[in-house]
């Protein structure tokens, strides 16, 4: 990224970004097949000029939205361009005729962001929570200073600023609670409909009985609104909605990193009806429908062939990471990518209802912490906490009735209000987000809300091979030492082919100063390799049989069938697979399974230093996800990134993917990965134990002052005025405990996000 950056001139990006450099995966050819019918409408609407809107991925600060500006703005024909940063959209004005829009988005791929159909909308809640916090908060705050010059001396002998300070308190409470309580009441309601018990239910309580108490006191004491409790009402109703939107914000974030996935229905592929193209979804797909597959297009059911040869890769469905060549009359499965870089044609042979993608397509069922052995803690603990909380209300309201309905109400109040549960709705949502924000930091993006509670329960990883441990390229085994004709001929040679032995060797010449000639006139043999006549001969880079009369199917550089040199190559491990592997296996059972060859499963399991019998290949997704339920006691956390791997992470207790480049993946995940290391993974395994810990230790604290308090209450000796001066004290308390004990003491270095050095695999 950064030569690309360099190349282009737009080097205040870094400026701009700061320590926000975030890692860039590779880029992988990928269809835009969903483009073309949006473009074709927004060329169809009337007036010079097209608009149109799609959604990002990537995009997470100012540097980002100003390169995509900067790249639009530099094209003929721009007009306006609007991105939205918080919801990963952007918006797009040409004029018609003179920008070709899918170059520019082409051009901002190359940088690591990806762009989608517009699909992303703000959800109600992270639209709804900040503006009933704002409203809330500002009012808390006008309501908070009239209660002040209550307790400074503002009393009835000043009638006119009295009244009018009381009926502002009580005015603007009454809105807070309709507009704050909201959220809290509506739960609670939904929650006694359907016989659960959870913590909105206390809260509404708390918000409701305050509320009732300080009305009441209100029109039974004259107009005295100093004996109201408005100002404790208003900051209670704040910081629960301070909480609710703490819980919210980072997961939303981190969901609007990625495009959203629309299932099956997202897979546009191009059907030929006569002499025209169309792009459909893939559902509509029928038998006997012919489809064009350009570079990087999906096929998405079982079909043949109709032309002399292509290249494909399966590595989506088999694990398998070398493309393959497939002849006319051979059959393409489903779910094999367009390799090659030129388009072929396939004659479906079966509905896209009987594909076998459908069930890897399908939307995981929503994960249920209460189903399995991994209970969120929280709604057992919520429903414990309501049953007390209520059960002690109503037992100092029944110690207290016999001195009066006055005096029962208020211990009643102070109950609620000084066990008002802080710990859960403030202390811990702000746990949660501090930790979610480091482990952003470092490329581990959570999107599932129990996710770091799952993880404490994780005693088995297992990773799939292609494009999870390795990055699904390849490399030569030892470099090559040519002279320099023969350097820049092979380079010329191979960066005309897209075969990844040829894209290796292309990459391996590149750094040894190899020279491009725009000027060769290189041909392609289908099936066998590239060839180059000059005057000095004729130069071959293919199948040994071919290029040089060898034996094998090895590939060669050959000059007149003399070998010049053997590429012999091989995976590319993710820079870190090793080390972290090993330090994973001091304390978790690892294991790797694959739906590439066993024999190349094993030689890398072996390299890595896993247990004999702890790599399987030859996996269909099937067998993977059995081979999950059998090794796992609810237990296992898995990663992987191919829809092959869409099964085993409906078995498995958490999941991810370093796929994000891929559809479909990353929205069936727990969390996903950004960057070439494995190194986010332990950090996040040991940051959700540091986390339990950290909130046992306040549930602890909560527990003990909840205890005292109630103690007091129940004698006496706890006013509801002295209950509103305990709780805020007790909450900030608990806020900076929880703040402390997530702070690191030294901080550890941490793997960079920025993509490493890749290091072989066998």
């Amino acid at each position: 990224m950064h030569n690309l950056l360099h190349e282009q001139g737009l080097d205040r990006y870094y400026a701009l970004a700061g320590n926000q450099v975030s890692a860039v995966n590779e880029p992988t050819p990928r269809s835009h097949s969903w483009l073309e019918p949006l473009v074709a409408q927004a060329l169809a609407n009337e007036g010079e000029v097209a608009t149109l809107q799609l959604d990002v991925q990537g995009i997470h600060c100012a540097a980002c939205v100003w390169l995509m500006n900067e790249t639009f703005g530099r094209r003929r024909g721009a007009g306006e361009i609007t991105v939205n940063p918080t919801l990963g959209t952007v918006r797009l004005h040409w004029k018609k005729g003179e920008l070709e829009l899918l170059r520019w988005v082409e051009e901002v791929e190359a940088f690591g962001y990806q762009f989608g159909p517009a699909r992303k909308e703000g959800s109600r809640r992270s639209v709804d929570l900040p503006v009933r916090l704002g409203i809330s908060a500002a009012i808390a705050i006008n309501v908070m200073l009239f209660s002040v010059s209550f307790y400074f001396g503002l009393s009835p002998d000043d009638p006119e600023v009295f009244k009018l300070f009381t009926g502002l308190s009580f005015v603007l409470s009454t809105a807070t609670v309709f507009i704050g309580g909201w959220p809290f009441f509506q739960a609670a309601v939904r929650g006694l409909r359907s016989g659960v018990l959870h913590l909105d239910l206390p809260i509404a309580m708390g918000i409701g009985l305050v509320y009732g108490m300080s009305v009441v006191q209100l029109f039974t004491s004259d107009g005295r609104g100093d004996l109201a409790y408005f100002d404790t009402l208003n900051t209670f109703i704040t910081l629960m909605l301070l909480g609710r939107f703490l819980q919210e914000r980072m997961l939303e974030k981190n969901r609007r990193y990625l495009l959203e996935d629309d299932g099956a229905d997202g897979l546009m592929v191009r059907r030929v009806i006569g002499s025209r193209l169309e792009s459909v979804k893939a559902p509509q797909v029928v038998v006997d429908d012919v489809l064009l597959v350009a570079p990087g297009d999906l096929v998405p059911v079982d079909a043949v062939l109709l032309q002399t040869a292509a290249q494909i890769s399966t590595d989506w469905m088999t694990g398998e990471a070398a493309p393959r060549r497939v002849d006319a009359g051979a059959t393409v499965p489903a779910g094999s990518f367009n390799a090659g870089r030129t388009a072929f044609h396939v004659r479906a042979t079966q509905d896209f209802s009987q594909s076998s993608l459908v069930a890897l397509l399908r939307q995981p069922a929503r994960r249920v912490g209460g189903e399995a052995k991994h209970h969120q803690l929280w709604n057992r603990l919520a429903k414990r906490w309501v049953v007390t909380v209520l059960g002690v209300s109503s037992l100092g309201f029944l110690l207290w009735l016999p001195r009066g309905m006055d005096a029962a109400v208020n211990v009643m109040v102070s109950l609620l209000v000084i066990t008002c549960p802080c710990a859960i709705g403030i202390a811990i949502p702000l746990a949660y987000e501090l930790v979610q924000s480091r482990l952003r930091k470092i490329g581990f993006f959570v999107r599932s809300t129990d996710l770091l509670d799952r993880l404490t329960e994780v005693k088995q990883l297992v990773f799939d091979k292609t494009g999870t441990l390795t990055l699904g390229r390849l490399e030569l085994v030892e470099p090559l030492t040519l002279e320099a004709t023969s350097r820049d001929v092979a380079y010329n040679l191979a960066v005309r082919s897209s075969h990844p032995v040829s894209s290796a060797l292309a990459r391996a010449l590149e750094n040894v100063g190899a020279q491009y000639d725009a000027s060769a006139q290189v041909e392609e043999v289908p099936g066998r390799g590239m060839e180059w006549r000059r005057d000095d001969g004729r130069w071959r880079l293919g199948r040994a049989d071919w290029a040089t009369g060898g034996e094998g199917r090895v590939t060669s550089l050959g000059h007149d069938g003399r070998n010049v040199a053997t590429l012999e190559t091989r995976e590319v491990l993710r820079s870190d697979a090793r080390a972290e592997l090993g330090k994973l296996g001091e304390r978790y059972a690892i294991w790797l399974l694959s739906g590439d060859a066993p024999s190349r499963v094993e030689t890398l399991a072996k390299s890595l230093g896993l247990k004999p019998g702890h790599a399987i290949g030859g996996l269909s997704p099937e067998a993977k996800a059995e081979q999950v339920k059998k090794l796992s006691h609810a237990d296992a956390l898995y990663l992987g990134d191919g829809v092959n791997d869409a099964l085993a992470f409906e078995a498995a207790l958490a999941a991810g993917t370093p796929a994000i480049d891929r559809p479909v993946m990353p929205s069936k995940s727990d969390f996903f990965l950004v960057g070439e290391g494995l190194a986010p993974i332990q950090t996040a395994l040991e940051e959700a134990h540091r986390l339990r810990r950290v909130i046992r230790r306040v549930l602890t604290i909560s527990l003990a002052y909840n205890v005292l308090a109630i103690s007091c209450a129940l004698l006496g000796v706890m006013t509801p005025v002295a209950a509103a001066i305990s709780m805020p004290a007790s909450t900030l308390t608990l806020l900076l405990i929880t703040v402390s004990s997530l702070r690191r003491r030294e901080e550890k270095p941490t793997t960079s996000l920025v993509s490493l050095r890749p290091v072989q695999a066998p």
